[in-house]
């Protein structure tokens, strides 16, 4: 399972960051929440959702001793794995960064994604 990204479609709302980090964490903090809405400013005025891309091959966890299934599961990962993804999909604040794990198969980024730029 995969989550596509239409940044066309995408308003810049945050509804997306908040019902990750309060079904997560209890909060509702963006900066603690496994997507960020990125707006361009400068070119294009656009936003855009970024995620976890749900690679195959997992370069964030590339030398570890770990099931990559296991970690899938998992929303706190340590912010090293952050600095090992190549798309810099993974949101970070102190020493954790915060990983889809597709909450646990239903992703609810995508129930609240009113514009549809979150889909399935």
């Amino acid at each position: 399972m995969k989550i596509k990204i239409d940044k066309k479609k995408c308003s810049g709302c945050h509804l997306c960051g908040m019902v990750c980090s309060i079904l997560h964490l209890g909060v509702i903090n963006t900066e603690k929440s496994a997507i960020r809405v990125k707006k361009d400013d400068l070119n294009t005025s656009l936003s855009q959702p970024v995620l976890c891309r749900q690679c195959k091959q997992m370069t964030c966890i590339e030398g570890e001793q770990v099931k990559a299934s296991a970690e899938r599961k998992k929303f706190i990962w340590d912010k090293s794995r952050a600095e090992r993804c190549p798309f810099n999909a993974l949101p970070s604040s102190g020493q954790i960064a915060y990983h889809c794990d597709l909450c646990g198969g239903k992703p609810q980024c995508v129930r609240v994604c009113t514009t549809g730029a979150i889909a399935l």
